[in-house]
């Protein structure tokens, strides 16, 4: 493997890293933590990815903004990007996992094969409803000028490495910080904990567990609506995008351990890297049809052989409501 195909490589491996992590965090949440098995959890980044769709496209809300503006006299040329498609995407997925709390999830709890059916559904009713409003085809995306090309300090070396993938890198870091600061810095991330570790005494104590239960659903479908934006950015956007992704996050999660958010971290970096670099040395050395493939193939057994031999993943859970 020469340095161009290295590099080529470690881009990849970066951003489907990055992808697997956005995802699993918000697995990690409602998996991990409130043991709820949201098979809409790919719908859900899907669903962030024609968010950013309607964002961004001068045909749909930047002309209508415009439109707005000019009735009341301001003259003005609104183009919207990725840097306002990616909170419009966490906002509008959170509402929409907020609402699938609220209407169905709540009755669900301690019923996990019954969440996984309903919610199979929900994805169902989801892509079909997307389809009927934006049609099956590939929709692309427009990056700005700033997130196009690479950055001048890389070009030319092994690690020239697309400004976009170091942007989508920036967004998960922060994600991952924004979560860790969520959980524990705060009072709404302690009650969660609480709620997590012994649930009837954290209500015994005066906390809204019906309130935490909404909220934290809500911020991990966000996350899914924030990974979903990105993927539509650097890939085409389909409605039926999100199963080629929940299967994946659902491995991240087994992986890096039952409700450990750093498991997602950890568990997501070592599936995409392993996967972007097994899939470039198979298609230099091999020169197989369909290299992509058997990546994912030699990265499952591998993951089915770490957990035979560690089935608590990477990071153990310490909590006592799983002992």
């Amino acid at each position: 493997m020469d340095s161009t195909q290295f590099g080529e490589a470690l881009s990849n491996s970066l951003s489907s890293s990055s992808i697997l992590i956005l995802a699993a965090l918000g697995l990690a949440i409602t998996f991990g933590v409130m043991r709820v098995i949201n098979m809409a959890h790919g719908d859900m980044m899907m669903l962030g990815a024609y968010t950013a769709y309607v964002v961004t496209d001068r045909r749909m809300l930047p002309r209508a903004l415009n439109h707005l503006l000019g009735l009341i006299g301001i003259d003005a040329d609104i183009d919207l990007n990725i840097f306002v498609a990616i909170p419009a995407s966490f906002l509008v997925v959170g509402f929409v996992g907020y609402l699938l709390e609220v209407c169905l999830i709540q009755f669900l709890y301690d019923r996990p094969l019954d969440t996984l059916l309903a919610t199979w559904g929900v994805g169902l009713i989801m892509q079909q409803s997307i389809n009927l409003t934006f049609g099956a085809n590939l929709v692309p995306m427009h990056l700005p000028e700033m997130l196009q090309g690479t950055p001048e300090i890389l070009q030319g070396t092994a690690f020239a490495i697309p400004s976009l993938r170091l942007f989508i890198v920036g967004v998960t870091l922060f994600c991952l910080f924004g979560v860790y600061w969520w959980f524990f810095q705060t009072m709404s991330g302690l009650k969660i904990r609480a709620v997590v570790q012994n649930r009837e005494m954290a209500a015994a104590l005066g906390v809204s567990t019906r309130q935490v239960d909404s909220i934290t659903f809500a911020f991990a479908s966000g996350l899914a609506g924030v990974a979903g934006c990105i993927l539509a950015h650097l890939y085409n956007t389909k409605y039926n995008m999100g199963g080629d992704y929940v299967v994946d996050a659902f491995t991240v999660v087994i992986l890096g351990g039952m409700g450990q958010l750093a498991g997602a971290a950890g568990g997501g970096a070592a599936i995409g890297t392993g996967n972007s670099f097994i899939e470039k040395l198979l298609s230099v050395f091999t020169k197989m049809d369909s290299p992509a493939a058997m990546a994912k193939f030699f990265i499952l057994v591998l993951v089915v052989g770490f957990l035979l031999v560690r089935p608590s993943g990477l990071f153990a859970t310490k909590e006592r409501s799983y002992d």
